[in-house]
């Protein structure tokens, strides 16, 4: 069960749209409303859905990089329902604008925007709580995500009830002090915690899209983490981008540096704001013939097989008129309204050259 920011629910978190909203519905006639029920029945047949059209595409361009397949395996279809996976994302209280995220999915980028910020205390949390209650012990694995997990503060209830054999995925931007979080200290309690750190870049660079964050701090945390939960709990999850399109040898030099930690790319998505900076233009596929062939000479310096399907993907799309333009005119506006400490233009001159 997936339950976004809005109450919509989900049975998969890309899934193309809710099957109702803990704001309106109680989650179980969510979950005896025909909507469920037709689509448990496809899932069943194995019958494409406009419902898992998402995953769908992707991994039509990408295979691996979507949940889809890891859901298959560990929870095929069935035709009762019992509550496994939970991921509850609270609100999207998050510390950080990042230049691709959105006012819906960051309480910063709806800041900037002098939009409000809806509370979490909303009326339905007490009956999530119960149903989590009722079903602890079948539950055995959560996602922990956000806005920025560690700044949400539900997630310490939930901690305190789940059993500490709970397997825990956690995505966070890394960019949380540590020690004195509350989240942090009640997660070292249990033992199947994995880490994905959410960053595409490193340096100056990581501060220039990860906006609001400290290069320093993230290292840093990388290394208490390390030392917290061990190796094998500590992977990096970056955004393939426009960004690091170029420079993916750096960004595993990084890895190598911390002990060659597992890097899980997944596709950059268009962003999408309804206020002013919607844009696909930093999503790689559909540039200029230049940049797309330094992508892949890029990606032939490393030998991983989900960058070999992106290259795939790069030398199938067809060029998208004006998308090299467009990214720079969007990158001009968004450096006037949100500046960073170093352009552009500085941080990524050959890029710059190429978009040209």
């Amino acid at each position: 069960m997936f339950v976004s920011v809005n109450g919509g629910i989900k049975v998969c978190c890309a899934g193309s749209y809710d099957l109702g909203s803990i704001r309106d519905k109680t989650v179980d006639s969510i979950f005896n409303d025909k909507k469920f029920i037709q689509l448990q029945k496809d899932n069943s047949s194995n019958s494409p859905t406009e419902y898992c059209a998402n995953c769908n595409t992707i991994e039509s361009q990408a295979p691996g990089t979507t949940q889809k397949t890891a859901f298959n395996t560990q929870y095929p279809a069935q035709t009762t329902r019992e509550l496994k996976l939970l991921d509850i994302r609270w609100s999207n209280v998050c510390n950080l604008s990042c230049r691709y995220c959105n006012i819906d999915d960051s309480s910063e980028w709806r800041r900037l925007h002098n939009l409000p910020v809806e509370t979490v205390n909303k009326d339905y949390t007490e009956s999530l709580f119960n149903l989590i209650e009722q079903n602890v012990n079948s539950i055995d694995s959560v996602y922990l995500l956000g806005g920025e997990p560690l700044l949400q503060k539900h997630n310490e209830r939930l901690l305190n009830i789940l059993n500490k054999n709970v397997k825990i995925d956690i995505l966070t931007n890394g960019s949380v002090k540590l020690e004195n979080n509350r989240i942090y200290n009640l997660l070292k309690k249990f033992p199947r915690v994995y880490w994905n750190l959410s960053f595409d870049t490193v340096g100056n660079r990581f501060e220039y899209v990860r906006q609001g964050a400290s290069w320093t701090l993230l290292d840093k945390n990388i290394d208490v983490m390390l030392n917290d939960f061990g190796p094998n709990h500590v992977t990096f999850h970056p955004v393939y981008s426009l960004w690091n399109a170029l420079n993916l040898e750096e960004f595993y030099a990084y890895a190598h540096i911390k002990g060659n930690r597992l890097v899980n790319w997944q596709m950059a998505l268009p962003k999408v704001d309804t206020v002013e900076f919607s844009t696909d233009s930093f999503t790689v596929p559909g540039h200029n013939q230049k940049v797309i062939e330094r992508a892949v000479a890029e990606i032939d310096k490393l030998d991983v097989p989900v960058l070999q399907s992106i290259k795939q993907t790069l030398l199938s799309s067809a060029a998208v008129e004006n998308k090299s333009a467009d990214f720079l005119d969007w990158t001009n506006k968004m450096e006037n309204f949100m500046p960073p400490a170093y352009s552009f233009k500085e941080l990524w001159p050959e890029l710059n050259t190429l978009l040209q």
